[in-house]
């Protein structure tokens, strides 16, 4: 009878185990042989081989070592060593994460049957996007311990645990162990040791995080004061509704502001501007681990501007789909163009395409432009498929907006200035002599430019294996010739 079996062990190896324990170690190697043709959780048969390689392998640690009150088992498996610890510890909180569908099935209907609480599944790889509000990891023959030291760091708090159950052959682990490795973690317990009556040799290499890596959890809480910052969980909400209508360029205008996505350009921008009703806005489940920009979050929540959207709202207005923060702002203001230009290049752009204005403008502030010309039909610089296409650099810009594409060279004749324009028909670029001041004009793809500002073309020579250049790109590669002519 494997219970039997299971006890006497057991006792050969020195551990002690009630009769609970022993009934659900029994349950839990019955349901593995039931369900193991389908789900592939071992190759070990025959009774003692399994209690050994499996069952006392997995605890046999604790006879080193005291375990954390929780943990993740990273690359589980079938349950190794995560539900024997478990069964041996009931009051551990463990998280079992497993990749392969099929094995979280049963690791499910393991936990079930054997009666276990405190026990999350994690169906995922994990990587340095997973987080875990865990005192330790604990892996069997995984991987080396360089690669589990840093797969967990980031995750991880100071004090924090690693137990690796490992063959006996870990002196390259110890050895190949990183500078970071080492400066954040100390290994405290390295034991060779034979599970008893084998010949099986294990070692134990158990490491203590010493400093805490930063990380900060934003999450809606169950209970509405525990969250830190204004949680939006309904469609229905009027600050949702005014982010959708900001995420589509629809409520620019509209609503007199702009949504700017990201960490860096959040903090330049908010490092160069001054202004009030400013929001930042997270995902439900945001972890921060810059500790500069979880300043500037705690100063928004603590003027309750910090609010923390559902994933599923979050994910109707994040179009970076980058889950970034993002920052509500007032629009800056774009004047009506009066025709003037000042010395060096003036671009004027007419692209519709939010991504395609942003190119420009970053460019355009690479090679020293310090003002651009919108025509009325472009679209808005600050939509933030804008923003984030010029990395920010819509700020470090003064726009203007001019007349439409079609009306522009009424204009341009009367204020008698030199203008450019980017067609093939046009001449070589290289071949230009640039004069003090001028208009730049790039078309746009499918309509192309109006005929009457033809007259100053200027190409970007191609190969025959294409016929145009994206627009902004032939817009960056003029500026670039112009730059270089005018050093």
């Amino acid at each position: 009878m494997i219970e039997k079996r299971i006890r006497e062990l057991f006792r050969e190896a020195g551990i002690q185990v009630s009769d609970k324990q022993v009934s659900q170690f029994a349950k839990y190697y019955t349901l593995i042989n039931e369900n193991n043709d389908d789900n592939d959780l071992t190759r070990i048969k025959g009774e003692d081989g399994f209690v050994i390689k499996h069952f006392i392998d997995s605890i046999y640690c604790l006879k080193y070592i005291k375990l954390p009150p929780s943990i993740v088992d990273i690359g589980t498996g079938a349950g190794f060593p995560g539900i024997p610890l478990k069964i041996m510890n009931p009051e551990l909180k463990i998280i079992l994460a497993e990749q392969r569908s099929r094995r979280v099935e049963f690791l499910k209907l393991a936990v079930s049957e054997l009666g276990l609480t405190g026990v999350e599944f994690y169906p995922h790889k994990v990587t340095e996007k997973s987080f875990f509000d865990v005192q330790g990891v604990v892996t069997r023959a995984l991987e080396d311990a360089p690669v589990t030291l840093e797969r967990v760091e980031h995750f991880l708090p100071a004090g924090g645990a690693v137990i690796l159950l490992k063959g006996p052959d870990a002196d390259g682990d110890i050895k190949n162990l990183s500078e970071r490795n080492s400066d954040l973690f100390t290994l405290e317990t390295d034991v060779e040791y034979t599970l008893p009556g084998t010949e099986y040799r294990r070692r134990l290499l158990f490491f203590r995080k010493g400093k805490d890596s930063f990380r900060k959890l934003y999450r809606i809480m169950k209970i509405e004061n525990e969250t830190p910052g204004i949680a939006v969980t309904s469609e229905d909400n009027k600050t949702f509704k005014e982010l959708r209508k900001l995420s589509s360029g629809e409520g620019i205008k509209k609503e007199n502001t702009i949504a700017i996505p990201g960490k860096k350009i959040i903090r330049d921008f908010l490092m160069r501007n001054t202004g009030e009703g400013r929001k930042i806005i997270l995902p439900d489940g945001y972890v921060e681990t810059d500790p500069s920009f979880d300043e500037i979050l705690s100063d928004f929540r603590s003027r309750g501007g910090l609010f923390i959207l559902k994933k599923s709202l979050f994910n109707e207005i994040d179009t970076s789909a980058i889950r970034v923060p993002l920052l509500i702002a007032g629009l800056p203001e774009i004047r009506e163009w009066d025709g003037s230009v000042v010395g060096g290049c003036n671009p004027v752009i007419p692209f519709q395409d939010p991504l395609n204005v942003g190119s420009a403008v970053r460019s355009s502030a690479g090679f020293g432009v310090s003002r651009i010309i919108l025509t009325r039909d472009a679209a808005n610089p600050f939509h933030p498929r804008s923003i984030r296409s010029s990395a920010g650099a819509v700020f470090e810009m003064e726009f203007f907006r001019g007349p439409a594409l079609d009306n522009l060279s009424d204009l341009l004749t009367q204020k008698g200035v030199d203008v450019y324009t980017l067609d093939r028909s046009g001449t070589p670029v290289y071949n230009v002599d640039f004069p003090e001041k001028f208009i730049i004009v790039p078309g746009i793809e499918g309509p192309g430019l109006p005929d009457e500002l033809k007259a100053g073309a200027v190409s970007i020579p191609l190969s025959d294996n294409i016929e145009s250049l994206n627009a902004s790109v032939a817009l960056s590669i003029f500026l670039y010739q112009w730059s270089l002519k005018k050093i």
